[in-house]
């Protein structure tokens, strides 16, 4: 006689787990999916639970940057249930309204993995020349922005001699263009 797992009632029971606290004993029953599936929970509880001990340990760390971390991994998306823990893994999220269940933790990730809140993206291998010259001129007249904002202007000047010398290409092939 087979026995179902206690937890999806769907597979075959192939793990028996016995707790004993204190004079109690309780039994379990599951199948390998739901087993693992408690495992990584309780690992992830686990590490949950010695986390701020571990954090505040060390020194200099601040305390909101302990409740950044947990906050970040007990957040879960109210659309798709995706867990901030499951994007971290699996490196995608699970619907459009992601972005919003994970709003600022999402953003720092996204900087951090492209140095951008915008997505740059790539260009097509044929593209024009014009083209090419017109997406460095904008990524240079944001370095520029940055460069002023830092007061490091020994180096926004030197961006801004770029900038001087693409536009100075773009309007040649825009001449060029307009006379053949």
């Amino acid at each position: 006689m087979n026995i179902f797992c206690e937890e999806c009632k769907k597979n075959i029971a192939t793990v028996f787990l016995t707790k004993i606290s204190g004079n109690e004993v309780s039994k379990v029953q599951l199948c390998e999916e739901c087993a693992a599936r408690m495992e990584e929970t309780t690992e992830a509880a686990n590490l949950l639970a010695f986390l701020p001990q571990i954090l505040s340990g060390l020194q200099g760390v601040e305390e909101h940057l302990v409740e950044d971390v947990l906050s970040c991994e007990l957040i879960s998306c109210d659309s798709c249930g995706t867990s901030f823990n499951d994007f971290q893994k699996m490196g995608f999220l699970g619907c459009a309204r992601c972005y919003e269940s994970f709003g600022e933790a999402l953003m720092k990730v996204i900087i951090e993995f492209q140095e951008s809140e915008e997505h740059c993206g790539k260009m097509p291998g044929k593209v024009s020349e014009g083209a090419r010259l017109r997406k460095r001129l904008v990524d240079l007249e944001r370095d520029l922005e940055h460069q002023i904002a830092e007061e490091e202007y020994e180096a926004a000047a030197a961006v801004r001699d770029q900038i001087r010398e693409i536009e100075g290409r773009l309007n040649e092939e825009a001449s060029d263009g307009g006379q053949e």
